[in-house]
């Protein structure tokens, strides 16, 4: 029999039932803290053979030691049950949130069925049948994670190699061969998953600071989200050959921040001025090469620094930049009045990022 490996999935998850837990992209399936009980129906996995033999489920699990793990498998030929009142479906059985969970354990109780306690690693040779029904059970509150479920058909790797007189199937010598199958099948699952670790799509959020730094960009201090880092790994041929111009700094910008912002450089400021095309300014303040960088997310002082230290990375050598905040304020037009409940701002004082002076005779508002 062909090896077949099933790898659950995003897509097969969003089509189980799922009780006090959720699916997280960080770690597959989280559990809720505050729910005593914490279940999940799996969709049916389809043998693709009647009386279809099963090898083995895994899956990773993170707990409280007050938690136990109950893990419910039950292999059958059809996926239906028949009575007089018409045909139904197991699946949708078990994924119906009316139905009493003690009635759904009932399907799980049979001869052709089997209850595993505290096991994430288990073998199914004693199950046979063409469509397999997975149930696995947290109970106790508390938070924690399920991921990375396998289940494959075969087991073992190496009960062919030997004469038919040491094949018995469930024998001692079968699950004895088949510590060293496993090894050998979660060895080849890794090996398997290498493409998806370079894949700055869907590897793991902590590779994303390390291929970063490959690309010489560093994104360390747990300043970005994880949908951040993605976009700069997978841009950073384009930002890197970018690297000094204003375009760079608005698409770094626009990704930490997504909003668009405002980049004026002080040398074009100042030859408007001396055009009078442009009334006197504050922003003006500092050399030539100086850049102000206009934004209107509300940053705090630590949020301002980790900014400014990436944009840093992308900035013209001589450049020094200066990080404006602003704020909306209400305007106007000829059409609209103001009725007794209406407030209309006044001006805004700015806010100073480091390096910035001002003179004695000004005074801040509070």
């Amino acid at each position: 029999m062909a090896a077949m490996n099933y790898t659950i999935k995003d897509n097969r998850i969003e089509r189980s039932f799922l009780q006090g837990m959720e699916q997280s992209g960080d770690v597959g399936i989280a559990f809720d803290e505050n729910e005593p009980i914490h279940r999940m129906y799996l969709d049916r996995i389809d043998g693709a053979m009647s009386a279809a033999e099963w090898g083995r489920l895994s899956f990773n699990i993170s707990m409280n030691e007050t938690q136990v793990l109950y893990v419910y498998v039950s292999a059958r030929d059809v996926d239906t049950w028949y009575d007089e009142n018409g045909t139904y479906s197991i699946m949708d059985y078990l994924k119906d949130p009316d139905v009493p969970d003690s009635d759904k354990k009932r399907f799980f109780s049979d001869d052709k069925s089997e209850r595993y306690v505290g096991k994430k690693d288990i073998l199914l040779y004693g199950l046979s049948g063409r469509y397999l029904f997975v149930c696995i059970e947290v109970l106790g509150a508390g938070d924690g994670y399920l991921s990375h479920i396998h289940i494959d058909r075969k087991g073992d790797n190496f009960m062919d190699a030997f004469p038919a007189v040491y094949r018995e199937r469930n024998g001692f010598f079968h699950r004895f061969l088949s510590v060293f199958s496993s090894l050998y099948n979660d060895l080849e699952h890794e090996i398997g998953r290498l493409p998806e670790l370079l894949d700055a799509d869907v590897c793991p959020a902590e590779c994303l600071d390390i291929y970063a730094a490959w690309l010489g960009i560093d994104l360390s201090g747990n300043f970005l989200t994880d949908d951040s880092k993605r976009k700069f790994v997978k841009e950073a041929y384009n930002l890197n050959r970018m690297k000094g111009t204003k375009a760079c700094l608005l698409r770094v910008i626009e990704i930490i921040l997504d909003e668009k912002a405002i980049i004026l450089e002080n040398n074009t400021i100042k030859s408007y001025m001396e055009k009078g095309e442009m009334e006197n300014t504050e922003i003006v303040s500092g050399g030539i090469f100086d850049v102000n960088v206009l934004i209107r997310s509300p940053l705090n002082d630590t949020e301002r620094r980790q900014l400014l230290y990436i944009l840093d990375q992308f900035k013209p050598i001589r450049c020094k930049l200066h990080l404006v905040q602003l704020r909306d304020t209400p305007t106007l037009d000829d059409e609209i009045y103001l009725d007794m409940n209406a407030v209309v701002s006044g001006d805004y004082v700015g806010v100073m990022d480091d390096d910035m002076a001002i003179s004695e005779d000004v005074i801040l508002d509070e």
